[in-house]
């Protein structure tokens, strides 16, 4: 079995399981892959060497197939990984060394578990869909994808900006706000969430268009089929804006067209422990907590 770790620096109480994980892999006999950051991190601050396969840098060997992609930090870290992992359909699970870990479920407690299951197959996977975009000015190089959230925002304080909003050639609205959330059911619980977008189940084949402080009483986010194509056209006093895909931000000049459309793959989510998205909701997100139940 071949797999890669994308990880992110952690706190000194994760010690323990990072190296409980490696001992297991090893003690496996598994083929480990990790990038070369995170190696460095573990073999100058938690004082262990990895016995790595290899290492990586920005890509994922070509010449390896990974069977896994392990996650090790929290959610952003999960989302950086899926950038690596891209079209190429190989499952991901992500270990929580961070704060929330929505995405990154798999915590020191049941690590064990988590990889016994994966040895013996005890797994499904669930099938997550991603944004893609095409802009009139490529700021983003060979990465237009995003797994979470698509995002234009102003720069400054000074002044709203302007964004108009087509889906399949059909008007909209104009937003004049501090900027505007696509985003897909995965990223419903993040930055659209906390503008008032509404939570997404996600094997739901929608994305929802936030947003973020719009100057308007009666514009409301709005949820819209992922089979469409949606066009925004933005204009800033400032001439500039900031746009991100997931973990990935650009300061751009105004577009004149962006076109937003579902990827056409999906990033494989593991899930363990008969773990459902509604139990996640309401262990994380404390969703539907009420005195009386």
């Amino acid at each position: 079995m071949n797999i890669a770790i994308f990880g992110r620096n952690f706190g000194n109480n994760f010690n323990g399981m990072a190296i409980q994980l490696f001992e297991e892999l090893k003690n496996r006999e598994v083929d480990f892959y990790i990038n070369k950051k995170f190696f460095d991190f573990i073999s100058e601050k938690v004082l262990y060497t990895p016995l790595a396969k290899g290492v990586f840098q920005n890509s994922l060997p070509k010449d390896v197939k990974f069977d896994f992609v392990f996650s090790i930090g929290g959610d952003g870290t999960f989302l950086e990984a899926a950038s690596l992992v891209g079209d190429l359909g190989i499952p991901m699970l992500g270990i929580n060394t961070g704060k929330l870990g929505f995405l990154s479920y798999v915590s020191s407690n049941n690590l064990l578990t988590a990889l016994n299951q994966i040895f013996e197959k005890e797994y499904s996977l669930e099938k997550r869909i991603l944004i893609q975009i095409d802009a009139d000015k490529e700021f983003y190089g060979d990465k237009n994808f995003c797994l979470n959230d698509f995002v234009i925002q102003k720069k400054s304080r000074l002044s709203m900006i302007k964004t108009k909003v087509y889906a399949d050639g059909n008007f909209i609205n104009t937003y004049w706000s501090d900027g505007l959330i696509v985003s897909t059911p995965t990223g419903s619980t993040a930055y659209s969430m906390s503008c008032g977008g509404p939570i997404v189940a996600p094997a739901a084949n929608v994305f929802v268009i936030t947003p973020i402080a719009n100057h308007n009483l009666t514009v409301r986010p709005l949820v819209i089929s992922a089979d469409s194509e949606i066009e925004i056209s933005v204009d800033s006093e400032e001439g500039k804006v900031l746009a991100s895909l997931d973990h990935r931000a650009y300061g751009v000049d105004n577009f004149k067209k962006i076109v937003i459309k579902r990827a056409n793959f999906h990033i494989n989510f593991v899930n363990l422990f008969k773990n459902t998205y509604f139990s996640t909701l309401r262990e994380k997100l404390m969703w539907g907590t009420d005195i009386r139940n």
